[in-house]
């Protein structure tokens, strides 16, 4: 079911994932949500495709059930779960939640809190539900979080267990897991009344283990809802459901709500597969998109990718530009089962940003004043992401503070030239220092008013170059002795692969270090922007040392100018996110050579190749809504039979097969679509 060529070898592999609420069979009765009848179905498709992995073990963080400890058949819904678990043929790991065991001691929540029986009724069948374990060199700790902060035995033993554990195995790469998470937006956030976290003192307690043993990640379940915090060097990974979303949590996004209220918003659910190499460790989110059945396989065989994260991707030039602020809070209303307002914050911009393997972002240089912000550019810095700040050259004064006070986050500055094309001599003097090779590292774009667009009653600002004004730019920066690392280029969003072969017509600037482009969607088509997207990035193995931003990341919907971005207004994934992230797996999971380009267009298809040491790579995409009849079409020294593969990039599958036979299956495809063979010679 998955294919792992894209990826590299990890030491080992371990599934994340829970609140998979096994529901018993409802039959004909009515139920309060239509999709739970699908939980059962859901959590199964996702446990095969989680074995399907064939990791060292799995752990389930709790919530097996949809019953709770009162209820009649809650020992029958068990029950079931654990057969349900039984069939994977994995070495599966138990986190004990609330809807096992009980509630936590708040007398506020909506059901019984946990008994000194209600543990044993669990721990009779599902084993000790605090332990821990060694693997390879890593250790692995399951506390219950259900008692903690109770007067229960059970609430001593654990604790002075605990304590004991990490001093014992303390210099090993700790993971903990628990189900209730710790906190959801920051360390001392209220607890009475709020169904989502652990309350004092115990919370404080566990966070101060956390430090003094310099735990890697930890692992929380409960708000069927993704969130990535970090206490020092700690991890803390909020796991999604594989069944349903949590509703009141979608008061976060902009959109309306997805369908039940939000809670059957099926993208958001998936598991984690944690990949352990000896020097960090990636975590990918498996999406099941609520599927009730395993995915069928087309055309004789395609399997789904397995794609890299930001980590993995060090030669990728794909980056962002946050219109949007990387993340917002938000206060949820006062809603069952809290009993007090929670403030949240929308950690999905910043997780799909890894997912789709980014490895740059560019952001207001105001950000740098908002805490809030910064915090969170701080933590897509330490996963591997570069950062440049865009900031206006209006005040240079203003400007070096900045560069002063955040040397330390800021990867680049980008100088944006208001009202004009070249840079003034005053910004001149302000750059001359900056050298090959020097920090800090400066960028070029101006912001030009006046571009009328079609249908647009007022023009629009520019900000960046075209390649037809980088040689008059390069010739000013020579006359005043200034060197600059990067300058920002606009793609014609209407014809990107025109934009890099007039990027390569330019040839070398002497006093720049190299060009960036940035590409604007403008249209609300999924089919055109993932196109437009595919053949940029395509392109992108042309320009060494490129970086290659998209804007919006989330769509504009209500700003005068409106277009679709990489993620929809509730966050979820658009065509082209899901085209990005494989083909940059794909193009640049290790370093390349520079390879021949040639172009053709056929029935409507327009058709780019890359010849070169990786091989023969077609790229076919088109602005209609599958890929036109290609009969007759063949490509110069490809044999017919040659061993091949092909990419259905938005689905993120692949199929293999002789060359000649794969071409056939590109006609009706949905594009952008590769096409591989090779390596040549």
């Amino acid at each position: 079911m998955i294919d792992r060529s894209l990826i590299a070898p990890a030491e080992f592999e371990f599934v994340v994932l829970g609140d998979t609420h096994y529901m018993l069979d409802p039959a004909g009765r009515a139920l309060e949500f239509e999709s739970r009848r699908k939980q059962t179905a859901r959590a199964d498709t996702a446990l095969t495709l989680a074995a399907s992995l064939r990791p060292d073990f799995l752990v389930h963080m709790g919530d097996l059930v949809q019953e709770y400890p009162e209820t009649r058949r809650h020992r029958e819904a068990l029950e079931e779960a654990r057969a349900q678990l039984a069939r994977l043929g994995v070495n599966v790991y138990l986190v004990a939640g609330n809807h096992d065991v009980g509630d936590k001691p708040d007398p506020t929540m909506p059901t019984r809190p946990v008994t000194v029986e209600s543990i044993e009724r669990y721990q009779s069948g599902f084993g000790p539900s605090w332990f821990s374990f060694d693997h390879r060199k890593c250790h692995f700790i399951v506390i219950n979080s259900q008692i903690l902060n109770t007067d229960l035995p059970e609430s001593g033993s654990q604790r002075d267990w605990l304590e004991r554990d990490l001093e014992r195995h303390g210099r090993k790469r700790v993971f903990l897991f628990l189900h209730l998470p710790l906190f959801l937006e920051h360390q001392d956030e209220p607890h009475v009344g709020n169904y989502d976290n652990i309350g004092q003192p115990d919370r404080g307690w566990i966070l101060d283990l956390i430090r003094r043993h310099g735990v890697e990640a930890v692992c929380a379940a409960h708000v069927h809802f993704a969130f990535l915090n970090r206490v020092g060097s700690t991890r803390i990974y909020n796991v999604p459901s594989t069944s349903f979303v949590r509703p009141g949590f979608g008061h976060l996004f902009t959109g309306p709500p997805p369908p039940e209220q939000g809670r059957d918003d099926a993208p958001k659910l998936g598991f984690y597969l944690f990949r352990v190499f000896s020097d960090r460790t990636d975590v990918h989110f498996i999406r099941t998109g609520g599927a009730v059945a395993p995915e069928e396989k087309a055309h004789g065989g395609s399997q789904r990718l397995l794609t890299r994260t930001s980590a993995g991707l060090s030669a990728s030039p794909l980056g962002l530009t946050l219109l949007h602020p990387l993340a917002n809070r938000t206060g949820i209303p006062i809603a069952f089962p809290s009993v007090v307002r929670q403030c949240v914050r929308n950690d999905y911009p910043l997780l799909a940003g890894l997912e789709l393997g980014a490895t740059a972002v560019r952001f207001p240089v105001a950000d740098l004043d908002d805490a809030f912000q910064l915090e969170r550019l701080r933590i897509i810095r330490d996963e591997g992401l570069r950062l440049t700040a865009m900031a206006p050259a209006s005040s240079p004064a203003d400007l070096s503070t900045y560069v002063r006070r955040h040397s330390d986050v800021v990867d680049t500055w980008e100088i944006q030239i208001p009202g004009a094309l070249l840079p003034s001599r005053a910004l001149g003097r302000e750059l001359a220092g900056s050298g090959r090779g020097a920090r800090p590292r400066f960028a070029l774009a101006p912001i030009l008013p006046g571009e009328i667009r079609p249908g647009k009653q007022h023009p629009r600002t520019r900000i960046g170059y075209i390649p037809g004004e980088l040689r008059e730019l390069n010739r000013c920066l020579a006359q005043r002795d200034v060197f600059v690392q990067r300058v920002l280029c606009r793609v014609d969003e209407s014809e990107p692969w025109n934009t890099v072969r007039q990027l390569l017509d330019t040839g070398t600037l002497s006093h720049v270090g190299a060009v960036d482009l940035t590409v604007a969607f403008t249209s609300r088509d999924d089919v055109r922007n993932a196109s437009t997207a595919a053949e940029t990035l395509f392109g992108a193995v042309l320009l060494p040392g490129a970086r290659v931003y998209f804007e919006p990341f989330v769509d504009l919907d209500r700003t005068l100018d409106v277009a679709f971005g990489l993620l929809d207004t509730s966050c979820n994934p658009r065509r082209a996110f899901h085209v990005l992230r494989t083909l940059n797996s794909l193009l640049f999971r290790e370093p390349i050579s520079r390879p021949v380009p040639e172009s053709l267009e056929l029935h409507g298809a327009i058709i780019r190749t890359l010849t070169g040491a990786a091989g023969f790579q077609a790229l076919f995409t088109s602005c209609a809504g599958e890929l036109p009849d290609l009969g007759g079409l063949t490509f110069s020294g490809i044999s017919p039979g040659a061993s091949s593969r092909l990419y259905r990039l938005a689905e993120g599958t692949v199929q293999e097969g002789p060359f000649e036979r794969l071409l056939g299956y590109v006609t009706g495809l949905s594009p952008p679509v590769l096409l591989t063979s090779g390596p040549q010679g």
